[in-house]
Order: structure tokens, then sequence, then C-alpha cells
């Protein structure tokens, strides 16, 4: 989904959020490195497209790593005709086995749900990351542990459809998840990565993405080692509205310690105040909003007045019928009188404009140091040619359609309304509890970042709990002191990617063949 500074105005969970967020520190400037250079691979039918192939070395946390990268474009085919009805544009990072065992492969994305992957590759997963000047070696990259495939969807990064109309079978929910997954079997076929422990990572509307699709490869029988869902709401296992509603309150009061704007005795421990705040929450909030309907004047009264000191706000601020304040009306009335501009819903800590990178920076690392030296646009980030005189061209987020079962318009139009993806997540099936319970040696992984807008650390761990044991073992919740986008925080980043390559050891410990 899109955002325009705060509000997301088309598809979902704000997934631009997903993709885009506060402005990253940059700590050090880039000497560009020498142009690469690059061998092809051809094509394995007459006209498909060649893929460019070039080596690297970085320096990690763990000494030096050498790699090699390929970019380029995978046809999507019509099984019936084999026609082609898409070109997806991936960037993938493969390392010689050290001990001669299959690496695992990732195969990752952002969300929008029509938003490129280039911010999780090059702000956060990839072996390179962007600074303001060029690129740097990224020493906590997952690429230490793990081979990576970073996916554009259909009409974002260098992906097109074959024909214009073409484009309405991949912009659907369904169409979507069916798209990502006859990549991951047409790339793992053609480069020999059938026997690679397979994980599946998605970010923000992503998580949709990656949570439906372990529902669908579990289905017809792929063997998934592990999915990783960071910042997408409650991790696909629908609680009640009261619930969402109640869970949303932590990251506010951290947003209002953050901002000195709750109460002086609140304001001396914030460890102690978020545990009074969670207790809260779960003993006295949640269950008032179980019966709102049933509550009087006075309790409606206690509950607002704790709302209001909690949050930072007056309690005449509170709607006495309802006893919630909506994402984007929270963050209307904590800004400071003084702030000129809007507070980002990504990182509630900061205020001002999302940044995408520079385009410059982001177009010369996919052509230059990677060789893919495309007259494409790189879509979100270049602009290209359009046909004047013409209509302005519709972009794919708005054309984005939500087919999933069970997901009714009014629900979606409150999801716009009020910024909040509680709907939509009540709405969704239980794609990643029904792909465990299909999948035994599955692990899930799931990270939160404490001031992101859409989410809730303790929601996670609280949702996570309604799974039966042998389910909710398997899943493992992570909370850093970060927004939406954990890794664009130079603090949160290293704990973040380490803990997400303890992960990926520890998934692949647990398949069957690690274990005979």
């Amino acid at each position: 989904m899109r955002m325009s500074n705060r509000i997301c105005t088309s598809a979902l969970i704000c997934a631009t959020a997903l993709a885009l967020g506060a402005q990253p520190t940059f700590a050090r400037s880039a000497a560009p490195p020498p142009a690469a250079e690059v061998h092809w691979l051809p094509g394995v039918v007459s006209g498909d497209e060649s893929i460019a192939v070039t080596e690297h070395r970085i320096e990690t946390s763990h000494g030096p790593l050498e790699y090699e990268a390929r970019a380029g474009r995978l046809p999507i085919r019509s099984e019936e005709t084999g026609e082609v009805h898409g070109y997806i544009f991936f960037t993938a990072y493969r390392v010689k086995s050290a001990d001669g065992k299959p690496r695992p492969i990732a195969f990752i994305w952002n969300g929008g749900p029509t938003v490129a992957s280039d911010t999780i590759h090059l702000d956060g997963l990839g072996p390179r990351r962007r600074v303001k000047d060029g690129m740097v070696d990224n020493p906590d990259s997952l690429l230490v542990v793990s081979d990576l495939v970073f996916y554009d969807p259909i009409e974002t990064g260098f992906s097109r459809p074959a024909k214009p109309e073409f484009a309405p079978e991949f912009l659907n929910l369904q169409g979507d998840v069916a798209t990502t997954a006859e990549f991951i079997r047409v790339y793992r076929t053609r480069f020999g990565a059938l026997d690679q422990p397979l994980f599946i990572c998605g970010e923000s509307y992503g998580v949709f993405r990656a949570a439906a699709l372990a529902d669908f490869m579990t289905e017809r029988g792929d063997q998934l080692a592990g999915t990783i869902l960071i910042s997408g709401d409650i991790p696909n296992i629908p609680q009640s509205i009261a619930f969402y509603d109640a869970m949303h309150v932590p990251a506010r009061t951290a947003t209002a310690f953050f901002r000195h704007r709750l109460p002086a005795d609140l304001m001396k421990d914030r460890d102690a105040t978020m545990k009074e705040v969670n207790a809260w929450v779960i003993n006295s909030y949640r269950p008032a909003l179980e019966r709102i309907d049933s509550l009087n004047d006075a309790e409606r009264d206690k509950i607002a007045n704790e709302l209001a000191r909690y949050t930072g706000l007056q309690p005449e601020q509170i709607d006495r019928k309802t006893l919630v304040v909506h994402l984007m009306r929270y963050l209307d009335l904590i800004a400071s009188a003084d702030e000129s501009q809007p507070i980002l819903v990504l990182d509630m800590r900061q205020t001002g404009d999302l940044d995408l990178g520079s385009p410059r920076v982001t177009g010369d690392y996919f052509r230059r140091e990677l060789g893919y030296n495309t007259d494409l646009t790189y879509e979100s980030r270049e602009k290209g040619y359009a046909p004047t005189p013409g209509h302005p061209p519709r972009s794919s987020g708005d054309q984005f359609y939500y087919n999933q079962p069970g997901l009714s318009q009014a629900d979606w139009g409150r999801t716009l309304k009020d910024g909040e993806v509680t709907y939509v997540a009540r709405d969704n099936p239980p794609w990643i509890v029904t792909a465990m319970q299909r999948d035994k040696d599955m692990l899930v992984f799931v990270s939160t970042g404490r001031y992101d807008g859409f989410n809730m650390c303790e929601g996670d761990v609280l949702a996570a709990a309604t799974l039966s044991p042998e389910l909710a073992h398997r899943m493992e919740n992570h909370c850093y002191e970060a927004g939406h986008i954990t890794y664009r925080d130079d603090a949160a980043r290293p704990k973040f990617l380490g803990d997400l390559s303890s992960f990926v050891r520890k998934a692949v410990a647990a398949q069957p063949a690690a274990k005979s």
C-alpha cells in the first residue's frame, strides 16, 4: 500500500509502509566499486532473457564472505499454453557451501502489496546497504547463513506483465500468491535449488503474502523450513476486534513516553510504565471493550480517564461510546502544537516525509555493481515514459484487488477510514496456522517494532499463546526498539539480523534431514 506522509491511500497495511519509512542514519560515505565483470546465463527457451552473473566479496561480522550475484527476469508462463504472461525481476545471492551440505535459501519481499523489494534488500538483509551517497558492506547480512533471493512482484521494480491485458491476473491477492509460488518453483528448478532448505520472508503486506503462500505451498506438498513474518500485524491468528483495539495501546504508551506526554509518575521508569499499562490492557481495558454495550456511565468515565492517562491524551478526547482512539486520530492528537509535520505512522517517534532511497544509488547498484544494465525504469523509484496526450497512469496499488475469502467491502472501508488493519487481519483466513498444522517441522519467526503504529509487540505474543502448545512452541516472537522498518534503525538492525540468522540455523537443524 502507498502512503502519503502517514495516511495509507490504497491497498493494505500501508505496506509501502512495509517498504518505506523513517529516514535512516548515514554514518559513512561509500566509494563506488569498479563496474562488475559480467557473464550471462542464457534462458532455457528461445526468447527468454539472459541472467547477469557477477562475483563479489564483502567484510562481515564473521569475516570475509565471497558470493555470486544473479540479477535478471524469469518468465511466468501459462501452464496450458506455455505463453509468457509476465516477467519477474529478482536479485539472488549464492555462497558456496563450506561443508558440502545444501545451504538454506530464502525468498524475500516487501509489501504494498505492489512495492518492490529494494527496501528489505538494500537497507536490510542483503550483502550491501544503501547509504546517502552509495553502497557499503552489510556486516550482518542474512547471506552469512542463507542464500537469498529478492523478489519484485509484477509492476514493481523491473517486473512487468508481458502484455497490458495480463496485468489484472497478477494484481489481486490470490493471483499474487499463485505468481509468487510459481516464481519460487521456476527459480528452484532453473538453478538446481530443490534440495536447499526453503524459507519464505515477507514484510508488512508481505506477511499476508507469506502466510497465504505458506498455506498454498504446504497444501500442494512443498516443504518449508521456516516462514518469516516481519511487521505484519498479528501473525495471521485472527482475534476479536476488542483484542486488536486493546493491544495497540502499549505502542502508543511507548510513543507518549518517548514524546514526554505521559503524567509525571509514568515518566520516571519506562519499563515499569510498560509493565503497568500491559497489565491494565489485559485485566481492565480489553474486558471492558469485550462488553462495551453493557458498561454504565461511571465505568465508561473510568476507562476513558485511564486510557487518556496511558496514551498521553486528555479524558475529553476519548469517545465515551467506543472508548477507542483509532490510529490516525491518535497521531493527530499526540502531536505537539509546535510540530509542523505529521507524525510518521511507521515510526511514531519521527515526523516528516518518507525516504524512498536515492533512485541514483538504487539504479547504479543494479546496473553497475550487478551488471543488469537495463533501460527499464525501476518502478516506484525511477520515472520513465508515459504517453502524451493520454490519461495519467494508474498505480499498480490502485488497481490491486483483495479477493481473499471472508473479506467484506465494509471491513475494507473501515481499514481505509481508521488507518487500522484490524478488520482485515480479523477477516483473513488462518493461513499460517493451517500451514503449521500440515508441515510439522516448519518454524515461524515474527518480529515487530515497538513504535510501529500498525503493529503490537504484546499482541503477537498473546495471539501465539492461543495456539496449541505444539504449534506455539514453533513460533518465536521478537520486539525491537524500532519502527515498522526495523532494520532502518541503526541500533536495532544488528540485533534483528542476529536473531533472524539464529532462527534460520535453528529451523534448518529442526528439519528431518538434519536430524537423521
